[in-house]
């Protein structure tokens, strides 16, 4: 009991002690008040954003870890949106994300034993994108962000999404990106030293379109005070996007965070985060060389990826 204690931050939320150990190996944990949590700046939108919490029915009963499954790759597609259908890849059949959604359904077992991770997703995000071109505007092209390797595939047409896929994703699960012909693939790496996605779908669940709009907006704040937040009209390198994504499971958990940060190769993807969380998010987790988790309970599943 006295080690669950000492993993264990300071919220209602369950964990066991074996699980808190097993986090705890992968990832530094630190006791809530000796971790940095100080918000810079106005705290009125944190107060603001917690009361609107309060307000919501979320499951604090259900432990959290392993509830969720890592990526062997996640496909994030660009709409501008913040809201989507309920199907929010099969909205537009004729679309970048539909031939991708279908392509890892079908291709997903065949590499059960290849890389880390578990599946391969498919997700569309509030990403901007490029609304001068014709056929983007159509669904019909796109550029995709494939994690968690921090690459771009450009321009790419509904039409090649499974030749495409079929001879990337192979050469992605099994060589590092320093060994790959970027330019010849149509690849470019991303600048970003991590993307951060919190769950908005209000069409599949309120609660998640009701909080992240509110995390979004601390987290930016919090960002802006270490030089890392990024808008959309800004791509020097080195910072942090934040943006939201479709449904991704676990709305009774929400808010839902996925965390990809590029060193050190990890995916920290967490539950029942509010904004009083987000101060923690940014100076222990995204900041430091080194992340520091205060709250294991908090993690619905936590992967560290080879070094690509």
């Amino acid at each position: 009991m006295g080690l669950l204690k000492y993993f264990k931050g300071n919220s209602e939320d369950p964990i066991s002690a074996s699980h808190a150990q097993e986090i705890s190996e992968m990832i530094q944990v630190c006791d809530e008040k000796s971790c940095h949590g100080e918000c810079e700046g106005d705290e009125s939108d944190i107060e603001e954003g917690e009361t609107a919490f309060a307000k919501l029915k979320i499951d604090h009963e259900t432990p959290l870890y392993n509830s969720s499954k890592p990526p062997k790759l996640q496909f994030v597609v660009p709409t501008s949106q913040i809201d989507w259908a309920h199907e929010a890849c099969s909205e537009h059949t004729s679309s970048v994300e539909y031939q991708i959604s279908k392509w890892c359904e079908v291709h997903e077992s065949k590499f059960k034993k290849v890389g880390q991770g578990v599946n391969l997703r498919c997700a569309v995000s509030s990403l901007p994108k490029n609304i001068m071109d014709v056929q983007v505007m159509k669904r019909i092209k796109n550029n995709v962000l494939v994690l968690p390797h921090f690459i771009w595939i450009d321009g790419l047409t509904s039409d090649k999404v499974n030749e495409t896929l079929d001879k990337l994703v192979p050469e992605l699960l099994t060589k590092s990106t320093e060994e790959l012909p970027l330019e010849l693939m149509g690849l470019r790496l991303a600048k970003e030293q991590a993307f951060v996605f919190i769950c908005s779908h209000m069409k599949r669940d309120k609660r998640c379109g009701i909080m992240a709009p509110y995390l979004k907006k601390t987290m930016d704040k919090q960002l802006q005070h270490h030089g890392l937040y990024r808008d959309n009209s800004d791509f020097s390198p080195d910072g942090v996007r934040v943006a939201f994504v479709n449904h991704v499971g676990g709305h009774k958990f929400s808010a839902n965070m996925q965390i990809y940060l590029k060193t050190p190769n990890t995916l920290i993807w967490l539950g029942r985060v509010t904004p009083k969380n987000t101060p923690y998010v940014v100076n222990e987790l995204i900041v430091p060389e080194k992340p520091r988790l205060p709250w294991p309970e908090k993690v619905r599943c936590l992967q560290k990826y080879n070094c690509w």
